[in-house]
C-alpha cells in the first residue's frame, strides 16, 4: 500500500504529458483517501510556493515547482492498478527533509484549492500527515 513521500509517474487526466506526484499523507482509514500533489516544471507565471531542483528527488533534473493548484485525492490502491496496466510507474520515495518542504506549502500556497487545504489540515490533525 502507498504511504505519505510514495512517488508515482503518471499523466494528469485527460493528458498525455508524464508528471511526477507525490503523496502528502497517509491514506484516511476509513476511505482509504490519501492526498496527492503534482511536481512540474518551473514556468514564469509557476505558484514558487515550494520550488525543487535537481537533487531534491531522481526524477527532477531541472527547475520544478509544487502545483498546488492540482492538489487531489487518490486511493493509493488505485495508483498500484494503474501501475499494474502500465498507466503508471512507481518512483521513489520523497526524502523526508524535501516532503517537509511540500507539505508546508500546502496550507502556504494561494493556489492550494480550499477543500483541499481543509482536508490536508483534517489530515494532520488525525496524525496522517507524520
Amino acid at each position: 500500500m502507498a504511504g505519505l513521500g510514495d512517488s508515482f509517474i503518471l499523466p494528469k487526466p485527460g493528458q498525455e504529458t508524464e508528471h511526477l506526484w507525490v503523496l502528502v499523507t497517509h491514506p484516511e482509514p476509513t476511505t482509504s483517501q490519501a492526498i496527492r500533489v503534482n511536481i512540474t516544471t518551473q514556468r514564469p507565471r509557476s505558484d514558487t510556493t515550494t520550488l525543487l531542483n535537481k537533487g531534491d528527488h531522481p526524477f527532477i533534473q531541472k527547475p520544478s515547482v509544487v502545483l498546488y493548484a492540482d492538489a487531489r485525492h487518490v486511493d493509493p490502491r488505485l495508483l498500484y492498478q494503474a501501475v499494474g496496466v502500465g498507466q503508471a510507474r512507481v518512483h521513489a520515495t520523497f526524502d523526508p527533509r524535501v516532503l517537509v518542504q511540500i507539505q508546508t506549502g500546502m496550507t502556504k500556497s494561494s493556489f492550494t484549492p480550499k477543500k483541499m487545504k481543509l482536508a490536508y489540515l483534517q489530515a494532520v490533525e488525525a496524525g496522517l500527515a507524520a
